[in-house]
C-alpha cells in the first residue's frame, strides 16, 4: 500500500512540491518579521531613545509579538499566492504548530536553543501543516505530525529533567 492513495503520477510530485512551497512560505514569513523588528530598531535607535532607557527593547519585543500574529494572518494569501492548494486549510493548521512550537521554545525543555527554535517555527510548522492537510494522503503519514505536536504539547506542561 503506498501512501498516496491516488493513481496517477503526478501526485507523487505534488506532495514534495507543496511541502517546499509551505516551507518557503515559513522562511518568507520569518524573514518579514525580522526585516520588521530590524527596521523598529533602526528607527529607535536614531532618535536616541535606545540610550536613555530600554523603551527600545520593548518597543522590539512588541513588534515581535504583534509582528508574528502578522504573519499568521498574512500565510493564507502567500500560501495561495505560492500556488499551495488549498491554501486555508494549511493557514489554519499551521497556527497549531505555531503555538505549540512557539511554547516549547519558552519551556525549560529547549534550554538555550529556544530563540532558533522561534527562528525556525515557520519553517517547521508550515511544512507539518501542508503535510497533515495534504489532499489523498493515507492517514499515517498525517499522524506522524499531529503525533509530533501532541507530544511538543504534553513536553511544555511537565517539568524538565
Amino acid at each position: 500500500m503506498t501512501a498516496i492513495r491516488e493513481s496517477e503520477p503526478a501526485a507523487d510530485r505534488r506532495l514534495p512540491r507543496r511541502l517546499l512551497l509551505a516551507a518557503l512560505t515559513g522562511v518568507i514569513l520569518t524573514a518579514l518579521l525580522v526585516g520588521a523588528a530590524f527596521l523598529m530598531m533602526r528607527a529607535l535607535t536614531g532618535s536616541g531613545t535606545c540610550e536613555q532607557s530600554f523603551a527600545c527593547l520593548g518597543a522590539i519585543g512588541f513588534t515581535w509579538f504583534v509582528g508574528r500574529w502578522v504573519a499568521v494572518i498574512l500565510a493564507w494569501p502567500l500560501l495561495y499566492l505560492l500556488r499551495v492548494r488549498p491554501a486555508w486549510p494549511v493557514a489554519v493548521a499551521a497556527v497549531l504548530f505555531l503555538v505549540v512550537i512557539w511554547r516549547f521554545a519558552q519551556s525549560s525543555w529547549a534550554g538555550d536553543s529556544g530563540s532558533v527554535l522561534i527562528l525556525l517555527s515557520g519553517v517547521l510548522a508550515y511544512p507539518f501543516a501542508a503535510l497533515v492537510t495534504a489532499p489523498r494522503l493515507a492517514w499515517p503519514w498525517r499522524a506522524v505530525p499531529a503525533a509530533l505536536l501532541l507530544a511538543l504539547c504534553v513536553l511544555t506542561f511537565l517539568p524538565s529533567p
